[in-house]
């Protein structure tokens, strides 16, 4: 009886051994796998039997398959990411409306309306020229399409950032159906109190993929599964329930989209004024306030000018001895703003009707309008914040700048929290070759040991059954 009982505890080691083995193979094979963590087989002592007074050991089991884990690390990695997220989602549309503003952008504002005032002092030295005026009425069409091209190029980036929106609500939607399908793995694997290390691992991938995007708080519950939440009030998972989100064009907003929170229930939730953190919450700060600025600033800019270019331009009479004319006209509605301007039509017909001179019976050589209308180039304006109009543009395009240099600044800043948060939870659950190397040689002793009784044990036995027999 000793003797079996010695070979029955031997194969318990072996057993352990080979278990030992495994996740060693497991680990190593998932070294370069993203999110997986590091596993041990944990081994336990059986409960000794008890024989002629004595308690023997009966040799070991593998208790539990342990995941290197750190909750507090965990959290530090999924906040960082979540800033990480805002400042990165924000610099790359960011730079993109700087280039807007760039001289290398053609036709820029600034330039346009330079060249409109210089070609208003051209053709002051000879207003009957018909050339000087038909290059001062296409220096007036350029500021028009200069006006209206920044105004359409800026809500093509909001479109734009549309369409990355779409894209980062898809990928929060099948992470969350990851985690849905991890919680209900994990409870139907574990019910026999093991443990699903590899489904917490997709989990937790998972989790911090979204975290990338949107604010989020990760609950844990008793069985195993957890619950995801959105800005702390939307329930994205509950256990094997899943929500989503869904991006919807609002027609009374240019048809840009809102963020939708649809619940298990299926109700309807507008979220989008609470997500301001994570890279969806930097694109929606830089589409809905950083860029709609921008897009109010241009048009307070157009209106300035058109507004006052046109008070100036009423008081003269072209060459046909009319005055009272607009230079520029609304295409639509009132007041003037940088995606309805355009040249009055009969002017840009005829460019004989530009109002240069202040008295028709000086006609055709008096100039003292346009002298007018050259000077507005240099005149404060109250509309403005009593800056011209060139010094205001200017102003918008150091706005634009110093908005992109901030954000660098604080991206690279959290590129470095969110690197070192990685590091430091890749220190505590990673696999380390060098580490595996040397379990791999223990556990190889163990099982050579163990064998090695296992064969002692067996010549023994066939000892004592030559002496019987």
């Amino acid at each position: 009886m000793g003797l079996l009982a010695a070979f029955q505890t031997s194969v318990t080691g072996l057993r352990v051994s080979q278990g030992g083995l495994q996740t060693v193979s497991h680990n190593v094979s998932n070294a370069d796998t993203e999110g997986y963590s590091r596993q041990r087989v944990e081994a336990a002592a059986y409960d000794p039997a008890r024989r002629a007074g004595h308690q023997l050991g009966r040799g070991a089991y593998i208790d539990h398959v342990a995941r290197a884990h750190e909750n507090f690390v965990e959290f530090q990695v999924i906040r960082d990411r979540t800033l990480q997220g805002y400042y990165g989602g924000r610099e790359g549309v960011l730079a993109m409306v700087e280039r807007l503003y760039s001289e290398a952008a053609e036709p820029t504002i600034g330039g346009s309306i330079s060249e409109f005032f210089n070609f208003a002092r051209e053709l002051s030295q000879d207003p009957s020229s018909f050339g000087a005026r038909s290059q001062f009425v296409q220096s007036a069409r350029d500021v028009a399409g200069a006006f209206g091209t920044l105004d359409d190029d800026l809500r093509q980036v909001q479109h734009g950032i549309d369409d990355t929106l779409q894209d980062r609500i898809g990928q929060i939607n099948e992470n969350l159906r990851i985690i849905a399908e991890m919680n209900a793995g994990i409870v139907k694997s574990e019910v026999d109190g093991s443990m699903a290390n590899d489904f917490r691992d997709r989990r937790d991938l998972a989790v911090r993929e979204i975290a990338s995007f949107v604010d989020i708080s990760v609950l844990p519950h008793d069985d195993g599964t957890v619950s995801v939440e959105l800005a702390n009030r939307f329930v994205l998972v509950q256990k094997e329930q899943v929500a989503r989100l869904e991006g919807v064009p609002n027609a009374g907003n240019f048809g840009l989209l809102d963020v939708q929170y649809i619940g298990v229930s299926g109700n309807r939730v507008d979220v989008t004024q609470h997500l301001d953190e994570g890279e969806i919450g930097g694109l929606l700060d830089v589409r809905d306030t950083v860029i709609e600025r921008q897009l109010a600033l241009v048009d307070q800019l157009a209106n300035t000018f058109i507004t006052e270019v046109n008070a100036v331009h009423r008081q003269g009479f072209g060459l046909d001895r009319v005055g009272g004319r607009d230079l520029f006209v609304a295409l639509a509605g009132v007041p003037f703003s940088a995606a309805n301007i355009a040249v009055d039509p009969a002017i840009d017909a005829d460019p004989l009707r530009v109002g240069a001179a202040l008295d028709p019976t000086l006609l055709p050589g008096d100039n003292r309008n346009l002298l007018d209308l050259a000077d507005l180039q240099n005149v404060n304006h109250a509309a403005l914040g009593d800056v011209p109009f060139n010094r205001r543009y200017a102003e918008l395009l150091h706005e634009v700048g110093s908005a992109v240099r901030v954000n660098a600044d604080r991206a690279a800043f959290h590129d470095v929290r969110a690197s070192q948060a990685e590091a430091l939870r890749e220190s505590v659950v990673g696999v380390s070759i060098d580490d595996e190397m040397i379990d791999l040689t223990k556990f190889q002793k163990h099982f050579e040991a163990n064998s090695r009784v296992v064969t002692t044990v067996q010549q023994l036995l066939d000892t004592v059954l030559q002496l019987l027999q």
